[in-house]
C-alpha cells in the first residue's frame, strides 16, 4: 500500500503544484442576481449487466478532489494562471461526494463486481482509489469554450495492496459558450464518456486475469 500511496500522492502532488502556482479569484459571477442556482451532475450507465462477477468484492474509497475544485462553486479557467469561481453557480453537492456516487453506481451496474460497497468494514477483494484532478469551464481566449474532466484511478488488492491497476482519463468537451449550464452539462456527458472508458480498461483488465 505504502508503493500505491507513494504514487496517488505524486500525481496529486504535480496536479497541485501547477494549480497552486495559478490565481484563484472569486465573485467572476456572469448574473448580478445573486441567488444561489444548484445543478446535477448525473449520469447513467442505462441497463444492468446480465451477468455478475462471482467472488469479486470491490471497495470503493471516497473520490478525491484536488482543492482548487473540492468547492461546490462551479470555476472557469480564464487565462494560464488563472482560475475565476462563478457564484452564484454551485453543484448541489460537494463535487466529492457527488463523484463517488456516481461512480459507484455505474460499477455496480456494469457485472464486473459481485458488490461495489463503501464501508471499508466488509469484507472486500479489492480497493479503487481515484481522484478529480481538472474539473473546469475553459473561457481562456485563445480557446474554444470546453468542459473539461479529468480523473485518475488506481486499484489494489485488499489482501496484499498490490498495485493491480492504474490510469488517467481526461475529456474536453466542447460547448456553445462557457457558461454554468453548458460546462455541466459538458461535464455530464465528460463523466458519461470517462466511466464508459473506464469500465472498459477494467473490463480488459479482467478478461487477462482471467484468461491465465
Amino acid at each position: 500500500m505504502k508503493a500505491l500511496s507513494h504514487v496517488f500522492k505524486l500525481i496529486l502532488l504535480l496536479s497541485l503544484t501547477s494549480l497552486l502556482s495559478a490565481c484563484f479569484s472569486w465573485g467572476g459571477g456572469e448574473d448580478e442576481d445573486e441567488t444561489p442556482r444548484y445543478y446535477v451532475v448525473d449520469v447513467d450507465r442505462g441497463a444492468v449487466a446480465q451477468e455478475f462477477a462471482q467472488d469479486r468484492v470491490l471497495l470503493l474509497k471516497p473520490v478525491r478532489v484536488v482543492p482548487h475544485f473540492r468547492d461546490k462553486t462551479i470555476v472557469f479557467r480564464v487565462n494560464d494562471s488563472e482560475y475565476q469561481a462563478q457564484p452564484p453557480h454551485e453543484l448541489f453537492s460537494e463535487p466529492e461526494e457527488m463523484f463517488t456516487a456516481q461512480l459507484k453506481r455505474w460499477l455496480q451496474k456494469s457485472g464486473m463486481f459481485s458488490q461495489v460497497v463503501t464501508d471499508e468494514s466488509v469484507e472486500a477483494d479489492l480497493v479503487l482509489e481515484s481522484a478529480v484532478t481538472a474539473l473546469y469551464g475553459e473561457k481562456r481566449p485563445e480557446y474554444s469554450p470546453q468542459a473539461v474532466l479529468e480523473m485518475q484511478f488506481f486499484m489494489t488488492s485488499a489482501e496484499d495492496q498490490k498495485n493491480l491497476f492504474q490510469t488517467g482519463l481526461r475529456v474536453d468537451v466542447d460547448i456553445e459558450q462557457t457558461t454554468p449550464g453548458n460546462v455541466v452539462t459538458g461535464w455530464k456527458q465528460g463523466l458519461e464518456e470517462l466511466l464508459a472508458t473506464l469500465e472498459q480498461d477494467l473490463s480488459a483488465y479482467f478478461a487477462k486475469v482471467d484468461a491465465r
